[in-house]
């Protein structure tokens, strides 16, 4: 049998550890059926039992009345979802385990991160469980959640759905997390997307012009699969700073005018990420109802597009700038500015939208008059607000997938060259901010 430690459950947590998926799924129930033992044979203290009390809200998988006259059932694993996270490599498994450790209280789940290691290596499987229990805002429920950290090796690191699966709970609904770079239409994917019901990514992750795993995204999706997207939402205020510029009424009628974009993205170094820029044009094309003549190409080291509203033609530019890893720039493929032209024969409108230290600032000048000047600040990244928002959307976010479908008719041609690129060794990673 498994030593209880003594309750108050939020001062300690478990842990064990398993060499195989069964004697996982044994272990786990082990630990609850302990404490629910526990509470049976009347071991708890008054003070224990107060702070076990069931709230309906409350998904509960194991429990035991103490006794029909004081009405109590232990509060045991606590859930409202499985929780995958897909993560290779030893600073990505530790980041994956320190958000999700921080998401527990708001988002109690069964937390299952698989850090895969080599496939071509000798088969192997190690599991590390970790069950805690910690008071919910308020002093007066408990919440209890699970983390398990699974690492595999050789043929299984090929399978990972085979040692996900068991490990699910009936009924829950599954996320899965991939806060790197995604191989879209693996087996490996695959294998977890037929497991799940929502998938969490960051297409700043994806590397070099990251056409095909945009392309691998919008498959996903119209496969039925809910995909929410961290780096479409840390652009959020991009979006809506460049939208409320155009709110003024002078700049409003220059909407359809619009002649040019061009979007500068950070590359410091070698490292070059497209994803993020391109998510931003389709955007744009797919609330401005634009469509694309010509798929944005390599011209030097600029990639240029050609899309179309009516007979009106406008250009479109995705250009790296060099820069570095500080405090206003955190990673390659960083939105850096934002340059929009509009024209006609009464009127040169310019709207910019550029990062600078702490802040984004937007500016207009019409016929070279300055018009509109905003700032809004940017915050400290932090991923786990971000997961946290995303965990909170069940439904699909359809101007995400509106701006999706626009991106892929933008990259299209340059998917074959992102295939050649994934085919090589991954380049070091340089952070993980916005």
């Amino acid at each position: 049998m498994i030593e209880t430690p003594p309750l108050p459950l939020g001062a300690e947590r478990w842990h064990l550890r398993a060499s195989s998926i069964s004697e996982t799924v044994e272990k786990l129930s082990q630990i609850w059926s302990n404490v629910a033992r526990r509470a049976e044979t009347g071991e708890l203290s008054d003070r224990e039992q107060s702070l076990l009390r069931e709230e309906s809200y409350l998904r509960t998988e194991f429990g035991a009345r103490l006794d029909a006259d004081r009405e109590v059932r232990i509060r045991t694993r606590t859930s409202v979802l499985t929780l995958i996270v897909i993560a290779p490599g030893s600073e990505t498994t530790e980041r994956a385990m320190a958000t999700v450790s921080a998401l527990a209280a708001r988002h109690p789940s069964r937390a299952i991160v698989v850090s895969p290691g080599d496939p071509d290596g000798p088969s192997s499987f190690g599991a590390h469980i970790y069950a805690a229990c910690q008071l919910a805002s308020g002093g007066s429920t408990e919440i209890c959640t699970e983390e398990i950290l699974i690492r595999t090796g050789g043929e299984l690191s090929q399978h990972l759905a085979t040692a996900v699966a068991p490990l699910l709970i009936h009924d829950l609904p599954v996320v899965l997390w991939w806060p790197d770079d995604v191989p879209f239409g693996s087996t490996l994917f695959k294998g977890l997307a037929t497991e799940s019901d929502r998938l969490l990514v960051d297409c700043g992750q994806f590397r070099g012009n990251g056409a095909s795993r945009l392309v691998g995204m919008r498959k996903a999706v119209g496969e039925g699969l809910v995909v929410h997207d961290i780096g479409w939402m840390r652009a959020m205020l991009w979006r809506e700073l460049l939208a409320s510029i155009f709110d003024h009424p002078l700049l409003t009628p220059e909407l359809s005018s619009i002649r040019s974009v061009r979007i500068d993205v950070a590359r410091p170094g070698n490292q070059m990420r497209l994803a993020r820029g391109a998510m931003f044009l389709g955007w744009m094309a797919a609330v401005l109802r634009w469509e694309v003549v010509k798929p944005i190409a390599p011209d030097g080291d600029t990639y240029r597009g050609l899309l179309r509203s009516g007979k009106r033609e406008i250009s479109v530019e995705l250009r790296p700038v060099s820069t570095a890893l500080d405090g206003s720039v955190r990673t390659a493929g960083s939105l850096v500015r934002v340059d929009v032209l509009a024209q006609h024969s009464r009127a040169t409108t310019r709207v910019r939208v550029t990062r600078q230290a702490d802040h984004l600032l937007g500016t207009a000048d019409w016929n070279g008059a300055q018009v509109v000047r905003r700032a809004a600040r940017l915050d400290v990244f932090d991923e786990m607000p971000f997961l946290a928002d995303a965990l909170d959307r069940s439904g699909h976010d359809r101007w995400f997938e509106r701006a999706l479908e626009r991106t892929v008719d933008l990259v299209r041609d340059l998917a074959t060259e992102d295939e050649a690129l994934h085919a090589r060794p991954a380049e070091p990673a340089l952070g993980a901010g916005a």
